[in-house]
């Protein structure tokens, strides 16, 4: 979903669906694939270069366009001498991000340190950190946290078309939350319509991050340009 109170859209139209493809979340990067012959936007798929970004998803209906699935979380602890913290909800695999705030540096979680459901273990005792992750949203949390969904559905999807944000600065959460977003050097498109740091195998979008995730706001903040 986005953000859409530090949002600032500058650029925005109305497009066509491609034939099959499924929008299920504003926020979502869209893309045109190469050689195509159908028209319309997709969400970005296998994270190949061989897509074009046209920009990201948004409905802007009064209510809820779609069910949200999943959100993301940031949470800080100091560690006590134990090394193990537990966090609000269990994360979804492989999208956690852990910054030891008092060193300064990323902590991979790998070898010793683990994420078991919503347990954390092995991190470096007191020391104070920051815990980046995604969790999926029951449908009563998703209720609280966005209201009811457009009766009937998203109107767009009975004639094919969705809204496109192609220039501006929005704050999105569909984003790969396992990376160190504080330290990317490029926005790169990632499978489901997800966008990942310049770790990731997709087309490079025109753009650059001006808010990571925190906990106030636990949505990306990027400043680009689809053209």
């Amino acid at each position: 979903m986005l953000y859409l109170p530090q949002s600032k859209i500058t650029d925005s139209a109305e497009t066509i669906i491609a034939p099959g493809a499924v929008i299920t979340a504003e926020g979502q990067a869209l893309v045109r694939a190469v050689g195509a012959p159908a028209s319309g936007v997709q969400p970005s798929m296998a994270a190949s270069a061989n897509e074009i970004f046209a920009g990201f998803a948004i409905a802007g209906t009064s209510a809820a366009p779609f069910p949200i699935a999943y959100e993301g979380k940031v949470e800080e602890f100091v560690v006590p001498a134990s090394g193990i913290v537990n966090l609000a909800f269990a994360p979804v695999s492989g999208q956690v991000f852990i910054l030891d705030v008092t060193t300064g540096a990323a902590i991979p979680v790998t070898g010793g340190v683990t994420v078991v459901g919503n347990v954390v273990s092995g991190l470096p005792a007191s020391d104070t950190v920051h815990i980046t992750y995604k969790y999926a949203l029951s449908a009563v949390q998703a209720r609280a946290r966005q209201g009811d969904v457009q009766p009937g559905g998203y109107s767009g999807a009975y004639v094919g078309q969705v809204g496109l944000v192609k220039r501006g600065l929005i704050f999105t959460d569909q984003i790969d939350m396992s990376v160190n977003w504080g330290a990317a050097t490029a926005i790169k498109l990632a499978p489901n319509g997800m966008i990942t740091d310049q770790s990731g195998s997709g087309a490079v979008i025109n753009g650059y991050v001006v808010a990571i995730p925190t906990q106030e706001v636990p949505f990306l903040g990027l400043e680009f340009s689809a053209a």
